[in-house]
């Protein structure tokens, strides 16, 4: 498989392992509506924010939205989109080092992206899908990034979206479209919903319960046969009678000799399919004597079945099946019970950025080029179900989030945003996050007046809002004294299994969970009643024999363990020191 090398990769592509696990702190007075209602908004550099919320949400969310910069070099909109912000730069410097100042604009825009999505693959469920909104500028750098992270065999699409341009655009060819890539996490598994794409005119057929169509198929790969239609097979007229077609027997050698029927045959024969064998005699909208017919099929096992069935329906893909004679005495199937489902590549008449602008300026926010509500709508729509997590990394207005409300079915989502992008705003105190994110998705929640005196009703929930704070471990790695049981007992989870605690509470004991029959123990923060230095946090065997039972292998973080190699053996224990073999990978 091809790979992309750039200037600095060396020095990014494992740096989501060393980037330090950062606690969450609460704001209530930023947060709005129900707190409990499993919706969370972070304040923060998205790269810490995403490494805080894995020991929670690893393998846990169903869908990821990202709109990240487009790289396009404008630096005069509300985010640096040259990848030249002094956030970006200042984290370059840092994790690249003097080779930083080497860098082209798509140099630092691959050093940017590749650690979040290495983070943001660990979030997906084994059937969760990615959709990721990019232009022109990053749209072939970002496939094969995307295909060294997901692997380029977990490709599912690649989207165009109708933008239907900008009135503004003065360029020779007006760009009205963008791309949106779509991976799974294993595309096998990712199973789409049963959607049809909001262009498709309501009259369509593709919105019919039902599909109906000829089962005539002739070609190469459709080797002709003869059916015996029985007496009482169905027909769409209550009347008909057909003639038999008086070369039926030489053109039935003709094709079988050849394995299919050709396009030169059936024009030597002036053919019309099915071939007749004999009469097609129809009374009363069934046939009144056997008739023979020929052709190459689509379905022949299925009208067999249903031949067997004495011309009842069938059942199939959960549906009933049916075969029947149109006026020209073609055998047609109907699938009846079918959900309907059309997804196009294309995607059309899903918004605009002008309208959800506008949208948003009814809120009292101001943001250029909002994603549309619709469009996120609908491509959440396509994977996710009630009550499963959507996130989005680069969540700017909090499109993600009013579209996983608007939705509706208590999809959860999780929203991540930097607060600051430019100087200018850090001199005026505007913060994203707080005066715009949490702002809109607020007014979707609560409803808000517009400035025309309409009253605009909220559509419910709610959400929590945190705030990126000091990391896990300090430098020297000594365990933050912050930190609570549960947030680390949470992290010793994690390092142990790989997954979250499929608890919403930790339990107030040191067994904080079993995983494969294995229990993983910590000894932290007086967990025991005992706070002494030597107490509580250190496996003895006065400790041991405290520990809640656990019938199998034994994992326990503590600070230091007076137990020897022989007892740890009997007693089916593996003693990992606190914080030391904390991983962060």
């Amino acid at each position: 498989m091809p790979t992309l090398n750039w200037i600095g990769k060396d020095a990014v592509v494992n740096h989501h392992r060393e980037v330090p696990y950062r606690l969450l702190r609460d704001v209530p007075e930023l947060g709005c509506g129900d707190p409990g209602s499993g919706n969370l908004l972070v304040e923060g550099d998205n790269l810490h924010g995403l490494k805080a919320l894995l020991p929670y949400y690893a393998g846990q969310v169903k869908c990821i939205y990202i709109d990240p910069p487009y790289n396009t070099g404008n630096e005069g909109w509300v985010y640096n989109d040259a990848v030249n912000s002094p956030l970006i730069q200042k984290w370059l410097g840092e994790t690249v080092g003097k080779e930083a100042e080497d860098l082209s604009r798509h140099d630092k825009w691959l050093c940017m992206m590749l650690p979040r999505l290495q983070l943001l693959k660990q979030f997906l469920r084994d059937d969760g899908v990615l959709f990721a909104s990019i232009g022109r500028e990053e749209i072939s750098n970002f496939r094969y990034l995307l295909d060294e992270v997901f692997g380029a065999n977990n490709l599912i699409e690649i989207l165009i979206w109708n933008t239907h341009g900008h009135t503004e655009n003065q360029e020779e060819i007006t760009g009205v479209h963008e791309y949106i890539l779509l991976y799974g996490r294993d595309k096998t598994k990712a199973a789409i919903r049963k959607i049809v794409d909001p262009a498709v005119p309501a009259d369509s057929k593709i919105r019919r319960n039902f599909a109906e169509n000829s089962i005539t198929k002739n070609g190469p790969k459709n080797p002709p046969s003869v059916v015996l239609l029985p007496t009482g097979f169905p027909c769409e007229v209550n009347e008909l009678d057909l003639e038999a077609f008086d070369r039926f027997d030489e053109f039935q050698s003709l094709a079988e000799s050849a394995k299919f029927i050709s396009r030169e045959l059936t024009r030597s024969f002036d053919a019309v399919y099915p071939i007749r064998g004999d009469q097609m005699l129809v009374a009363y909208g069934k046939l009144v004597k056997p008739c023979r017919v020929f052709t190459g099929w689509s379905s022949a096992d299925k009208l067999k079945a249903f031949i067997s069935n004495n011309c009842e329906p069938i059942e199939d893909d959960n549906g009933t099946l049916r075969f029947f004679l149109s006026k020209n005495g073609v055998i047609y199937y109907r699938r009846e019970g079918r959900v309907s489902h059309y997804v196009q590549s294309v995607l059309t008449n899903l918004g605009t950025t002008e309208k959800n602008k506008y949208l948003l300026e009814q809120m009292g926010v101001k943001f250029d080029y909002p994603k549309p509500v619709e469009l996120i709508s609908y491509l959440i729509s396509l994977y996710t179900n009630e009550r499963e997590i959507v996130l989005d990394s680069f969540a700017g207005s909090g499109t993600t989030g009013h579209a996983a409300l608007a939705l509706g079915e208590n999809r959860r989502f999780i929203l991540l945003q930097q607060p600051y992008e430019r100087a200018e705003q850090e001199r005026s105190g505007f913060k994203i996050t707080s005066d715009l994110t949490a702002k809109r998705v607020s007014r979707v929640v609560e409803g808000y007046i517009d400035p025309e005196g309409s009253v605009v009703p909220g559509l419910g929930g709610g959400f929590r809002y945190c705030r990126l704070d000091a990391p896990l471990f300090s430098a020297a790695g000594i365990i933050n004294p912050d930190v609570r049981f549960a947030q680390l007992a949470r992290h010793v989870y994690f390092t142990e299994t790989g997954e979250p605690l499929p608890r919403e509470r930790v339990p107030n004991t040191p067994l904080v969970g079993a995983h494969h029959g294995t229990g993983v123990y910590l000894l932290f923060n007086g967990i025991l009643g005992d706070h002494s230095a030597s107490g509580g946090n250190v496996l003895t065997r006065a400790i041991l024999a405290q520990l809640p039972p656990h019938t199998g292998p034994k994992v326990i973080y503590a600070y230091g363990c007076l137990l020897g190699e022989d007892r740890l053996r009997a007693e089916q224990i593996t003693f990992r020191q606190t914080p030391y073999e904390i991983t962060t990978s």
